[in-house]
Protein backbone atom coordinates (compact mmCIF):
# COMPACT_ATOMS: atom_id res chain seq x y z
CA UNK A 1 0.00 0.00 0.00
CA UNK A 2 1.15 3.61 -1.02
CA UNK A 3 1.71 6.20 1.49
CA UNK A 4 -0.84 8.07 -0.11
CA UNK A 5 -3.42 5.03 0.52
CA UNK A 6 -2.38 4.38 4.16
CA UNK A 7 -3.08 8.16 4.73
CA UNK A 8 -6.51 7.64 3.32
CA UNK A 9 -6.85 4.65 5.30
CA UNK A 10 -5.93 6.37 8.63
CA UNK A 11 -7.94 9.74 7.88
CA UNK A 12 -10.91 7.87 6.94
CA UNK A 13 -10.67 5.45 10.51
CA UNK A 14 -10.07 8.50 12.39
CA UNK A 15 -13.44 10.20 10.58
CA UNK A 16 -15.32 6.87 11.31
CA UNK A 17 -13.83 6.90 14.74
CA UNK A 18 -14.58 10.67 15.79
CA UNK A 19 -17.88 10.08 14.18
CA UNK A 20 -18.88 6.91 16.36
CA UNK A 21 -17.72 8.76 19.48
CA UNK A 22 -19.97 11.56 18.59
CA UNK A 23 -23.03 9.73 18.68
CA UNK A 24 -21.61 7.19 21.76
CA UNK A 25 -21.43 10.93 23.70
CA UNK A 26 -23.76 13.13 21.86
CA UNK A 27 -26.44 11.10 19.92
CA UNK A 28 -28.83 12.44 21.78
CA UNK A 29 -28.18 15.82 20.23
CA UNK A 30 -28.81 14.38 16.83
CA UNK A 31 -32.10 12.88 17.88
CA UNK A 32 -33.20 15.45 19.01
CA UNK A 33 -32.58 17.77 16.10
CA UNK A 34 -34.32 15.17 13.84
CA UNK A 35 -37.08 14.71 15.72
CA UNK A 36 -37.47 18.46 15.89
CA UNK A 37 -37.78 18.93 12.01
CA UNK A 38 -39.69 15.95 11.89
CA UNK A 39 -42.31 17.55 14.39
CA UNK A 40 -41.84 21.02 12.74
CA UNK A 41 -42.53 19.82 9.38
CA UNK A 42 -45.68 17.39 10.70
CA UNK A 43 -47.34 18.66 14.01
CA UNK A 44 -49.34 21.83 13.56
CA UNK A 45 -48.69 24.30 15.89
CA UNK A 46 -45.15 23.44 16.84
CA UNK A 47 -43.00 25.58 15.46
CA UNK A 48 -43.92 28.58 17.00
CA UNK A 49 -42.13 30.83 19.21
CA UNK A 50 -44.52 30.59 22.37
CA UNK A 51 -44.47 26.30 22.16
CA UNK A 52 -40.69 26.40 21.88
CA UNK A 53 -40.55 28.69 25.12
CA UNK A 54 -42.83 26.24 26.71
CA UNK A 55 -40.45 22.95 25.71
CA UNK A 56 -37.84 24.85 27.11
CA UNK A 57 -39.68 25.54 30.71
CA UNK A 58 -41.16 22.63 30.87
CA UNK A 59 -37.71 20.80 31.09
CA UNK A 60 -35.74 22.57 33.31
CA UNK A 61 -37.17 20.86 36.12
CA UNK A 62 -36.95 17.32 34.88
CA UNK A 63 -33.40 18.35 33.51
CA UNK A 64 -32.17 18.78 37.14
CA UNK A 65 -33.81 15.76 38.39
CA UNK A 66 -32.28 13.79 35.32
CA UNK A 67 -28.71 15.32 36.36
CA UNK A 68 -28.86 13.18 39.64
CA UNK A 69 -29.90 10.42 38.34
CA UNK A 70 -26.86 10.28 35.52
CA UNK A 71 -25.26 10.34 38.35
CA UNK A 72 -26.47 7.04 40.18
CA UNK A 73 -26.28 5.33 36.76
CA UNK A 74 -22.71 5.59 36.21
CA UNK A 75 -21.87 3.57 38.96
CA UNK A 76 -24.11 0.86 37.91
CA UNK A 77 -26.62 1.89 40.30
CA UNK A 78 -30.21 3.05 40.45
CA UNK A 79 -32.48 5.26 42.21
CA UNK A 80 -36.09 4.35 42.01
CA UNK A 81 -36.90 6.54 44.85
CA UNK A 82 -36.48 10.05 43.66
CA UNK A 83 -40.54 10.63 42.31
CA UNK A 84 -40.72 9.90 46.22
CA UNK A 85 -38.41 12.32 47.23
CA UNK A 86 -39.98 14.73 45.29
CA UNK A 87 -43.43 14.49 46.83
CA UNK A 88 -41.67 14.98 50.28
CA UNK A 89 -39.47 17.83 49.49
CA UNK A 90 -42.25 19.32 47.89
CA UNK A 91 -44.80 18.90 50.96
CA UNK A 92 -42.19 19.58 53.34
CA UNK A 93 -41.09 22.81 52.11
CA UNK A 94 -44.60 23.93 52.63
CA UNK A 95 -45.33 22.92 55.41
CA UNK A 96 -42.02 25.02 56.91
CA UNK A 97 -42.77 27.88 54.87
CA UNK A 98 -46.88 28.43 55.46
CA UNK A 99 -47.67 26.01 58.41
CA UNK A 100 -44.70 26.71 60.65
CA UNK A 101 -44.14 30.16 59.27
CA UNK A 102 -40.46 29.80 58.83
CA UNK A 103 -38.30 32.08 56.89
CA UNK A 104 -37.95 31.32 53.25
CA UNK A 105 -34.38 30.49 53.22
CA UNK A 106 -34.23 28.46 56.49
CA UNK A 107 -36.98 26.42 54.48
CA UNK A 108 -35.36 25.53 51.39
CA UNK A 109 -32.37 24.99 53.48
CA UNK A 110 -34.29 22.18 55.96
CA UNK A 111 -35.86 20.77 52.77
CA UNK A 112 -32.21 20.34 50.76
CA UNK A 113 -31.35 18.61 53.91
CA UNK A 114 -34.49 16.73 53.67
CA UNK A 115 -32.91 15.57 50.20
CA UNK A 116 -29.50 14.62 51.55
CA UNK A 117 -30.91 12.78 54.01
CA UNK A 118 -33.05 10.33 51.77
CA UNK A 119 -29.80 9.72 49.69
CA UNK A 120 -27.14 9.21 52.76
CA UNK A 121 -30.15 6.60 54.22
CA UNK A 122 -30.31 5.05 50.06
CA UNK A 123 -26.53 5.53 50.14
CA UNK A 124 -25.46 3.09 53.16
CA UNK A 125 -27.70 1.02 52.66
CA UNK A 126 -26.54 0.09 49.18
CA UNK A 127 -22.57 0.60 50.05
CA UNK A 128 -22.61 -0.48 53.85
CA UNK A 129 -25.49 -3.16 53.95
CA UNK A 130 -25.42 -4.40 50.70
CA UNK A 131 -28.70 -4.38 49.43
CA UNK A 132 -29.30 -4.01 45.64
CA UNK A 133 -29.73 -0.48 45.18
CA UNK A 134 -32.64 -1.35 43.13
CA UNK A 135 -34.72 -2.89 46.25
CA UNK A 136 -32.79 -0.45 48.33
CA UNK A 137 -34.41 2.54 46.51
CA UNK A 138 -37.89 1.06 45.96
CA UNK A 139 -38.61 0.30 49.31
CA UNK A 140 -37.07 3.69 50.37
CA UNK A 141 -39.48 5.22 48.06
CA UNK A 142 -42.37 3.86 49.60
CA UNK A 143 -41.34 4.66 53.10
CA UNK A 144 -40.83 8.15 51.56
CA UNK A 145 -44.20 8.10 50.35
CA UNK A 146 -45.83 6.90 53.24
CA UNK A 147 -44.20 9.53 55.30
CA UNK A 148 -45.30 12.11 53.12
CA UNK A 149 -48.67 11.52 53.69
CA UNK A 150 -48.30 11.04 57.04
CA UNK A 151 -46.87 14.56 57.46
CA UNK A 152 -49.55 15.92 55.54
CA UNK A 153 -52.91 13.86 56.61
CA UNK A 154 -53.15 13.54 52.82
CA UNK A 155 -53.66 16.94 52.26
CA UNK A 156 -51.92 19.57 49.61
CA UNK A 157 -50.95 23.04 50.66
CA UNK A 158 -52.14 25.52 48.36
CA UNK A 159 -51.35 29.74 48.18
CA UNK A 160 -47.74 29.52 49.25
CA UNK A 161 -46.91 33.43 49.60
CA UNK A 162 -45.62 35.59 46.47
CA UNK A 163 -42.29 36.18 48.05
CA UNK A 164 -41.65 32.59 48.13
CA UNK A 165 -42.83 31.70 44.28
CA UNK A 166 -40.98 34.82 43.08
CA UNK A 167 -37.83 32.47 43.05
CA UNK A 168 -39.38 30.60 40.13
CA UNK A 169 -41.78 32.69 38.30
CA UNK A 170 -40.02 35.38 37.65
CA UNK A 171 -39.69 36.43 34.10
CA UNK A 172 -36.50 37.35 32.30
CA UNK A 173 -36.86 37.40 28.79
CA UNK A 174 -39.43 35.15 27.94
CA UNK A 175 -38.54 32.49 30.22
CA UNK A 176 -39.05 32.56 34.10
CA UNK A 177 -35.94 32.37 36.87
CA UNK A 178 -36.32 28.58 37.10
CA UNK A 179 -35.20 28.03 33.31
CA UNK A 180 -32.00 29.85 34.65
CA UNK A 181 -31.63 27.95 38.01
CA UNK A 182 -31.42 25.12 35.58
CA UNK A 183 -29.30 26.08 33.27
CA UNK A 184 -26.80 27.35 36.67
CA UNK A 185 -27.13 23.66 37.76
CA UNK A 186 -26.06 22.37 34.37
CA UNK A 187 -23.06 24.42 34.25
CA UNK A 188 -21.97 23.14 37.56
CA UNK A 189 -22.66 19.22 37.07
CA UNK A 190 -20.77 19.68 33.63
CA UNK A 191 -17.32 20.64 35.81
CA UNK A 192 -18.25 18.06 38.06
CA UNK A 193 -18.67 15.23 35.95
CA UNK A 194 -16.15 15.71 33.37
CA UNK A 195 -12.92 18.86 34.32
CA UNK A 196 -13.48 17.23 38.34
CA UNK A 197 -11.13 14.56 40.10
CA UNK A 198 -14.80 13.50 41.45
CA UNK A 199 -15.82 13.14 37.52
CA UNK A 200 -13.01 11.41 36.35
CA UNK A 201 -12.98 8.80 39.80
CA UNK A 202 -16.71 8.66 38.63
CA UNK A 203 -16.44 7.23 35.89
CA UNK A 204 -13.18 4.86 37.03
CA UNK A 205 -15.99 3.56 39.43
CA UNK A 206 -18.46 2.91 36.64
CA UNK A 207 -16.35 1.08 34.71
CA UNK A 208 -14.40 -1.23 36.99
CA UNK A 209 -15.11 -1.20 40.90
CA UNK A 210 -12.12 -3.42 41.44
CA UNK A 211 -9.70 -1.51 39.69
CA UNK A 212 -10.97 1.70 41.03
CA UNK A 213 -10.26 0.16 44.79
CA UNK A 214 -7.11 -0.54 43.69
CA UNK A 215 -6.17 2.17 42.43
CA UNK A 216 -6.69 4.22 45.43
CA UNK A 217 -10.33 5.78 44.46
CA UNK A 218 -12.31 5.38 47.78
CA UNK A 219 -15.07 3.95 45.79
CA UNK A 220 -17.06 3.65 49.50
CA UNK A 221 -16.90 7.15 49.59
CA UNK A 222 -18.15 7.86 45.81
CA UNK A 223 -21.05 5.27 46.69
CA UNK A 224 -22.71 7.00 49.02
CA UNK A 225 -22.28 10.81 47.15
CA UNK A 226 -24.34 9.54 44.06
CA UNK A 227 -27.18 9.09 46.10
CA UNK A 228 -26.57 12.19 47.95
CA UNK A 229 -26.38 14.30 45.30
CA UNK A 230 -29.40 12.80 43.35
CA UNK A 231 -31.76 13.30 45.94
CA UNK A 232 -30.16 16.60 46.78
CA UNK A 233 -31.09 17.35 42.76
CA UNK A 234 -34.50 16.07 43.65
CA UNK A 235 -35.05 18.34 46.68
CA UNK A 236 -33.79 21.37 44.17
CA UNK A 237 -36.57 20.25 41.64
CA UNK A 238 -39.04 19.71 44.28
CA UNK A 239 -38.58 23.29 45.69
CA UNK A 240 -39.23 24.69 41.78
CA UNK A 241 -42.02 22.36 40.56
CA UNK A 242 -43.97 23.36 44.31
CA UNK A 243 -43.39 26.84 42.92
CA UNK A 244 -44.38 26.12 39.61
CA UNK A 245 -47.79 24.49 40.80
CA UNK A 246 -48.69 26.69 43.36
CA UNK A 247 -48.95 23.83 45.48
CA UNK A 248 -47.01 21.53 48.01
CA UNK A 249 -48.12 17.85 47.12
CA UNK A 250 -47.25 14.83 48.92
CA UNK A 251 -47.83 12.65 45.73
CA UNK A 252 -45.90 15.42 43.69
CA UNK A 253 -43.93 12.87 41.25
CA UNK A 254 -44.19 9.13 42.09
CA UNK A 255 -43.18 6.75 39.95
CA UNK A 256 -44.29 8.08 36.95
CA UNK A 257 -41.92 11.17 37.20
CA UNK A 258 -39.23 8.67 38.33
CA UNK A 259 -39.39 6.55 35.13
CA UNK A 260 -40.32 9.93 32.76
CA UNK A 261 -36.24 11.25 34.31
CA UNK A 262 -35.22 7.79 33.20
CA UNK A 263 -36.18 7.57 30.56
CA UNK A 264 -34.27 11.12 29.65
CA UNK A 265 -31.16 9.81 31.01
CA UNK A 266 -31.07 6.59 29.33
CA UNK A 267 -31.95 8.29 25.61
CA UNK A 268 -29.09 10.76 26.62
CA UNK A 269 -26.87 7.67 26.80
CA UNK A 270 -26.19 7.29 30.12
CA UNK A 271 -25.30 3.49 30.64
CA UNK A 272 -27.40 0.97 32.93
CA UNK A 273 -24.13 -0.40 33.89
CA UNK A 274 -22.31 2.39 34.89
CA UNK A 275 -19.48 4.54 33.48
CA UNK A 276 -21.09 6.22 30.84
CA UNK A 277 -23.17 9.70 31.34
CA UNK A 278 -22.89 13.33 30.07
CA UNK A 279 -24.76 16.38 30.84
CA UNK A 280 -24.98 17.42 27.29
CA UNK A 281 -26.58 13.66 27.17
CA UNK A 282 -29.23 14.10 30.02
CA UNK A 283 -30.28 17.85 28.85
CA UNK A 284 -31.15 16.79 25.41
CA UNK A 285 -32.34 13.25 26.62
CA UNK A 286 -34.96 15.38 28.55
CA UNK A 287 -35.67 17.57 25.62
CA UNK A 288 -36.62 14.87 23.64
CA UNK A 289 -38.85 13.28 26.23
CA UNK A 290 -40.56 16.70 26.33
CA UNK A 291 -40.79 16.84 22.34
CA UNK A 292 -42.40 14.15 22.15
CA UNK A 293 -45.14 14.50 25.18
CA UNK A 294 -45.62 18.00 23.24
CA UNK A 295 -46.17 16.55 20.18
CA UNK A 296 -48.78 14.32 22.11
CA UNK A 297 -50.41 16.75 23.30
CA UNK A 298 -50.55 18.73 19.90
CA UNK A 299 -52.17 15.59 18.09
CA UNK A 300 -54.31 14.99 21.06
CA UNK A 301 -53.14 11.56 21.17
CA UNK A 302 -53.99 9.35 24.37
CA UNK A 303 -51.30 10.12 27.55
CA UNK A 304 -50.44 6.55 27.82
CA UNK A 305 -49.01 6.32 24.66
CA UNK A 306 -46.73 8.32 26.07
CA UNK A 307 -45.87 5.95 29.26
CA UNK A 308 -45.87 3.38 26.70
CA UNK A 309 -42.32 5.48 25.13
CA UNK A 310 -40.66 5.27 28.41
CA UNK A 311 -41.71 1.63 29.00
CA UNK A 312 -40.29 0.83 25.20
CA UNK A 313 -36.92 3.04 25.81
CA UNK A 314 -36.21 1.47 28.81
CA UNK A 315 -36.78 -1.99 27.43
CA UNK A 316 -34.34 -1.38 24.33
CA UNK A 317 -31.76 0.31 26.55
CA UNK A 318 -31.21 -2.59 28.88
CA UNK A 319 -31.42 -5.13 25.46
CA UNK A 320 -28.83 -2.87 23.54
CA UNK A 321 -26.79 -3.26 26.74
CA UNK A 322 -26.42 -6.79 26.80
CA UNK A 323 -26.12 -7.12 23.69
CA UNK A 324 -22.72 -5.09 23.28
CA UNK A 325 -21.65 -6.40 26.78
CA UNK A 326 -22.64 -9.90 25.20
CA UNK A 327 -24.76 -10.91 28.01
CA UNK A 328 -27.68 -12.36 26.24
Amino acid sequence: MSTVEKSIAENSFNVVDSLRKFIKTKGSVVIFLILWVLASLFVDNFFSLDNMLLIVKQAAIPTIACLGITVVLMTGGIDLSLGYTLGLCSISVGLFIKSMGLPIWLSIVLTLCIGLAVGLFNGVLVQYVRVPAFITTLGSGYIIFGLAQIISSGSDINRLPDSFRCIGVTELGGLNTTVLISFIICLIMYYVLHHSTFGRALSAFGYNHQAARMSGIKTERINVMVYMISSFLVAIAAILLTIRVNCAQPTMGGGVYTFEVITGAIIGGASLFGGVGTVIGSVFGILIVKVIENCINLLNVSYYTYQAFQGIVILLAIIFENVKNRKL
